[in-house]
């Protein structure tokens, strides 16, 4: 018993998706889909395998499989109807009547179904969406899919040898791939997004005293929480050139504390630097520098 399921990686034309990447992805792929399985049926479990990859644009060929408990075709198809809602068009409020629309427009899931069956399915994905089953997960796959240029668009198809219907443009990542976490009883919450920050002024020297970065007009400092980056500036090995305009592109996580009935921001950590790129004016200086050779 198993459901085909593909993650459809759309790239730039001549572009290859780097390999981590691609890697990262897969694994938050195998994540969301074991999340949606526990939603569905918290007694069982599901095994992801990997049947076979394709260039051009990089389809994660996938299979979800029964390994324990009462998995059935029905509860497979709601793990991947609920796979479909998360990588589809955003919408402010899913209701049974547009699940359902959903399900009868994808072939793979109702072809061997009786409306009686999809319409359970589709109480299934409604329970996912209002526990945010997979959410987290889903915005995982966002996050890592923002390491990379190449990739600019992702979507979800049951069927290896068809495109998705609906493919989420790179523009709608950083929005997709928020991570919140809350604590109501607390007061407290966080949110870890992917940033694009401009570099004032590093921290040379071991410890966890806060860099400064501008984001817009904002200026503000943020302690750096990725060791292996920090150890690779502090010895030389990825050196920051002293020029302005350096950017980083970051996992930024944002806490937030409920005081007085109004969120207020309490600290910014960058939990991983996944590029920094030099200045613009230091660019066109090795292009003129080339061009004099």
């Amino acid at each position: 018993m198993q459901q085909q399921i593909s993650l459809y990686l759309e790239l730039r034309p001549g572009s290859k998706v780097d390999l981590e990447t691609a890697a990262r992805a897969a694994l938050a792929f195998d994540a969301l889909l074991k999340e949606l399985a526990f939603a569905v049926d918290p007694f069982s479990t599901v095994r992801v395998e990997l049947e076979s990859g394709t260039e051009g644009s990089l389809s994660l060929n996938s299979v979800i499989k029964a390994v324990k408990g009462e998995i059935t075709p029905k509860r497979l198809s709601a793990i991947a109807a609920g796979v479909l809602i998360w990588f589809g068009e955003q919408s402010a409020s899913w209701t049974h009547g547009k699940v359902m629309d959903l399900l009868f427009s994808d072939t793979e899931v109702n072809e061997t179904m009786t409306k009686e069956e999809i319409d359970a399915i589709a109480e299934d994905v409604l329970r996912i969406l209002k526990n945010k089953a997979g959410e987290q997960q889903a915005g995982k796959i966002y996050q890592e899919l923002q390491r990379d240029d190449a990739v600019k668009g992702v979507g979800v198809t049951t069927s290896h040898a068809k495109r998705p219907r609906h493919i989420v443009p790179r523009s709608e990542f950083p929005g997709r791939g928020k991570v919140v976490t809350e604590s109501a009883a607390d007061g407290i919450r966080s949110e870890t997004t992917v940033q694009t920050l401009t570099l004032i002024s590093p921290v040379l020297v071991k410890g966890q005293r806060k860099w400064k970065f501008r984001q817009g007009k904002f200026e503000f400092g943020a302690s750096i929480r990725d060791e292996e980056f920090l150890d690779r500036v502090l010895s030389g090995r990825e050196p920051i050139l002293m020029s302005d305009g350096i950017m980083m592109k970051v996992k930024l996580t944002v806490k937030e504390e409920k005081k007085d009935g109004v969120w207020q921001i309490t600290s910014k950590t960058v939990d991983e630097v996944l590029e920094v790129s030099p200045s613009a004016s230091h660019l066109q200086g090795d292009l003129l520098d080339s061009s004099e050779e």
